[in-house]
């Protein structure tokens, strides 16, 4: 008995001598949130995070057995499908985890935008969000090129073509991409290293400055006046909702599901295997993953550079939206302004969405 006190006299000194403050630590944790922050879709830039790491530690057990050398690539591939033990669940996994980021990632944005959660001097958590995104198509295409199968090597031909239509610098980007003119030794190892090590490293940072914008400002209260005083009133009755543990237990649980979608999916509709690459044999249908399904018509419908800085253009508009949002609001008026801008693109992404599935029952191989 004697000796277990001790213990426990010693366990609590060594706690206090840790440099941290704990009850600091949980204040800065435990960020008061408006109680809109309760409703499951408020829950997805934290279910991102989990995503990740699904995703990341997923991809940790793919690594084990890949090999990033165009000799050994697509065989590596074939046999964590066809004989790694779980290996083609933990591939589908990883397969299905990243699609499913990309989607909550368009979802996120979409509710920021229609919610006009990046006004009120949001614009650096808007701005470091668009990057996140442009990252994690980034690290979508490196994946997928990394199979190394027929579909894989077109890929990575029709990215590097599309880089080097970029005017000026294009050529230099191209080059930096494949690492030299063309598809050779060096490129499947670059891709590797861009999806394993740079782009993951990439995403942590700017998901910490995200976070770092987000706390700052704090979360945005949604509606107009009157849903604001409400939203006073509520707090004073029943206090802050609080991050910790309530929202952080809300995103676990949206989680949880997302977690049991995707590995029924990985059971019903597993990753599979297509040919080899082979730069001699063209495929008769290639397409892109459905996230780039929208670039890949409009470069098909517009070719040449002209589709490129079409491309350039939307990306600098979508980063720079909150600047130009609150030019035109100062010259028209809000309400008008805010109801038609944000009706028509909710009619305009359902109008693509539909236009995507057309398109990828018509591409079907």
């Amino acid at each position: 008995m004697t000796e277990e006190r001790e213990d426990h006299a010693a366990q609590k000194k060594w706690l206090k001598a840790i440099p941290v403050d704990i009850q600091s630590l949980y204040e800065k944790v435990d960020e008061p949130l408006p109680h809109s922050a309760k409703r499951w879709w408020w829950c997805w830039g934290g279910v991102l995070g989990l995503l990740f790491l699904l995703v990341a530690s997923t991809g940790l057990l793919l690594a084990m057995y890949y090999r990033a050398e165009p000799e050994t690539a697509y065989k590596s591939v074939a046999y964590i499908t066809e004989h790694a033990r779980y290996g083609k669940f933990i591939r589908s996994v990883h397969q299905w985890g990243a699609n499913f980021m990309i989607v909550f990632m368009f979802l996120h944005m979409l509710r920021v935008f229609v919610t006009g959660a990046f006004r009120e001097y949001r614009w650096g958590a808007w701005m470091v969000g668009v990057c996140l995104l442009g990252i994690t198509l980034g690290m979508g295409v490196t994946g997928y090129s990394l199979v190394y199968e027929q579909i894989s090597y077109w890929a990575i031909t029709i990215t590097s073509n599309i880089m080097g239509s970029v005017p000026i610098i294009g050529v230099g980007l191209k080059n930096l991409f494949l690492a030299g003119d063309e598809i050779n030794q060096a490129t499947l190892s670059r891709m590797y290293a861009l999806h394993v090590q740079v782009l993951p490293a990439v995403l942590i940072i700017f998901s910490l400055l995200h976070l770092f914008f987000v706390r700052l400002i704090g979360m945005y209260v949604p509606g107009n006046q009157k849903d604001r005083e409400e939203e006073k009133s509520l707090t004073a009755l029943k206090g802050h909702y609080h991050f910790y543990p309530e929202h952080l237990t809300s995103e676990f649980i949206v989680f949880l599901y997302l977690v049991m979608v995707i590995c029924l999916l990985a059971i019903a509709l597993p990753a599979t295997m297509g040919p080899p690459s082979d730069p001699l044999v063209t495929p008769e249908h290639i397409k892109p993953e459905w996230y780039f399904l929208p670039f890949y018509h409009l470069l098909k419908m517009v070719p040449g550079s002209v589709g490129v800085v079409i491309l350039g253009l939307s990306g600098i508009i979508l980063f720079s939206w909150p600047i130009l949002d609150h030019y035109l609001l100062q010259r028209v008026d809000r309400k008008i302004f805010r109801g038609r801008l944000e009706t028509s693109l909710v009619v305009g992404i359902l109008v693509v969405g539909v236009y995507l599935a057309w398109a990828l029952v018509e591409t079907r191989p």
